[in-house]
């Protein structure tokens, strides 16, 4: 057995203790000097679950000169059309990629935005954790083909589209009525580059949505109000030219998890991404430290992962040791556990 001590989360606020871990398990905690001397001493956070991600980004050459729509918007933006190119193997490479720098920063679970209908969703499917990939499924057309949908979903967990704006009402209206008959998550971006109808979107009934950088005051009290969880993206927003409002979004009551979005313009740091959404909080007048719970307690809810209290005797060791700042190598992955990641030192 051996012991972590140091500054440890617990809920939104740091204690004091150790925790003692054996053999990926966490089977002693405490608060105060731990017990015996500790392998590793630093600030000690859960993992990260990063709650917004397009992993097959990570191979597209990005145009800094284009428009968010000539980026991203389906069909027939850069990405879509780098996709569309791209063989099975360059695919499963960019997503290794991906998923690596994940797991090299922290990050045990991640949810992701799979284009590329059945071809794409079997891409992140086929491969092993860690990290736990939640794979929202997307069709491969902007329509709903009832055979498609049902394949797809039979190896994702949900379906993830672009926006509302790029469906017609009744191919959406289709595809929501499908999944929400299979009990299936659904999930899309919202006013991320113009304002979109909330009512509509709400409409559709939504497991969570992204972004909502162009909503209004009352489209962000709608939100709060149906209790639908919101993913923010700070450093792909701001590439993009677009401020998320995150005091506006508290006031109206949103619930405020964390994603990093496109690899092709951000990389999947998600200690980076919390940074980013305390400096904008501060910015815009409110507290920096909500931000830890975004990252911690609400990112792990939105997963059903146990938010106000990770590090109990009997759960698995996944947690991120940051130990300062220096030369040595930015992070080592000590051992891995049955339940995926293990243990992350970040030096």
């Amino acid at each position: 057995m051996i012991y972590i001590a140091g500054q440890i989360l617990r809920g939104s606020t740091f204690e004091e203790g150790y925790l003692g871990i054996d053999r990926g398990i966490i089977v002693e905690t405490g608060s105060g000097r731990s017990p015996e001397r500790p392998a590793i001493e630093g600030i000690v956070v859960p993992s990260y679950v990063n709650c917004h991600t397009h992993v097959g980004d990570a191979a597209v050459s990005l145009d800094l000169g284009l428009s968010l729509e000539e980026l991203v918007a389906p069909p027939d933006g850069l990405k879509h059309r780098a996709l569309a190119a791209m063989s099975g193997d360059m695919l499963r490479s960019s997503i290794l990629s991906a998923t690596g720098m994940m797991l090299d920063t922290g990050t045990s679970h991640f949810i992701d935005f799979r284009e590329g209908g059945i071809m794409g969703t079997e891409a992140l499917a086929g491969l092993s954790p860690p990290p736990h990939a939640t794979i929202m499924g997307r069709p491969s057309d902007l329509r709903y083909d009832e055979e498609e949908v049902s394949s797809i979903i039979d190896i994702a967990h949900g379906i993830g589209i672009s926006s509302i704006s790029d469906w017609e009402r009744s191919e959406l209206d289709a595809l929501a009525d499908h999944l929400h008959r299979e009990k299936v998550p659904f999930a899309m971006h919202a006013s991320e580059g113009r304002r979109e109808d909330i009512d509509r979107i709400l409409s559709l009934e939504p497991s969570f949505i992204v972004h909502m950088c162009e909503a209004t005051d009352v489209d962000m009290r709608r939100v709060g109000e149906e209790g639908v969880p919101t993913v923010i993206c700070p450093r792909s927003n701001l590439f993009m030219g677009k401020t998320p409002p995150l005091s506006r979004m508290i006031e109206a009551g949103m619930e405020l998890c964390i994603g990093t979005d496109n690899f092709m313009n951000a990389d999947g740091d998600m200690r980076a991404e919390m940074e980013m959404m305390a400096r904008l909080l501060r910015s815009q007048g409110s507290d920096a430290r909500l931000a830890i719970d975004a990252a911690f307690i609400s990112s792990r809810k939105l997963l059903n992962l146990d938010a106000e209290l990770p590090f109990t005797e009997g759960r698995a060791a996944n947690l991120v040791v940051y130990k300062g700042r220096g030369t040595e190598p930015a992070c080592d992955l000590l051992f891995r556990s049955g339940n995926g990641m293990g243990m992350v030192c970040i030096r």
